[in-house]
């Protein structure tokens, strides 16, 4: 004989999937709601005046995050790091990272730009002969970032915390994308590095989750009213059929 709950704890397992879909759908129009604030923000401080080496640093790294930034100071183009593995337009290439010494003696690393790999010895013999003591571009932060540097002494990635550990001054916990907002269609770069940043935009929909979640509850419910409702009803009905054909002498057709 086939186990079957009973009733009220079918009904009670049901109730609590249920719940728990539509939570989830509802934290997901949260996100939703959230992802769409964070984006405006974001692109609202593209908008703002850079902030300057001061004031950057008296916010917190998380609050810097995807603001932009001018800082005063000196390349260090003996400890350049590269950031290998990084295709564009369909074409293999790397990144070139410098670390950017303050006044304070404190350094960041800023990410200069990408091009092809057959640049690369054009690209950091121009970055030696780079003196300027200003940049500006895009500060990042992202909590908990890691990265490992290759056998070729190439980076997996830009983490400051990371990479500090081979530098001779304290490394702050952001870095600087070099460069300037470019336009929704920019063209494919003909000068390298080619630098710059995009605006900020959420590639998760939530929505979709969240329609994902609302639909699996719907369908919970109508499985559950046909299994439990409209099937037993439809077994009543059929042997009440049988019983009065039987009645009658008849068979039900």
């Amino acid at each position: 004989m086939p186990f079957r709950l009973p009733a009220p704890v079918l009904l009670l397992l049901l109730a609590l999937v249920f719940a728990t879909l539509v939570a989830l759908g509802a934290w997901q129009v949260q996100r939703d709601h959230w992802k769409t604030e964070l984006v405006a923000t974001r692109n609202a401080q593209l908008a703002s005046a850079p902030l300057a080496v001061e004031a950057a640093r008296a916010l917190s790294p998380a609050d810097l995050e995807y603001r932009t930034v001018t800082l005063t100071g000196r390349w260090d183009a003996e400890r350049t790091l590269i950031l290998a593995n990084r295709a564009r337009y369909g074409v293999k290439g790397e990144n070139v990272v410098q670390p950017f010494v303050l006044a304070s003696g404190e350094a960041v690393l800023v990410d200069r730009g990408w091009y092809p790999f057959a640049e690369r010895d054009a690209v950091l013999a121009r970055l030696r002969d780079d003196t300027t003591g200003t940049t500006s571009g895009l500060a990042r932060y992202v909590e908990g970032l890691s990265a490992t540097q290759t056998a070729a002494g190439t980076w997996t990635g830009i983490a400051p915390e990371s990479m500090a550990a081979g530098l001779p001054y304290r490394v702050l916990p952001w870095w600087v994308t070099e460069g300037t907002l470019l336009p929704d269609n920019a063209p494919i770069p003909t000068a390298y590095p080619a630098q710059g940043f995009s605006r900020y935009v959420s590639n998760v929909s939530h929505k979709e989750y969240a329609a994902t979640w609302f639909g699996l509850a719907l369908v919970l419910v109508v499985a559950a009213v046909l299994r439990l409702v409209v099937e037993p009803r439809r077994a009543r009905a059929r042997l009440e059929a049988a019983g009065s054909a039987a009645e009658a002498g008849t068979t039900p057709r």
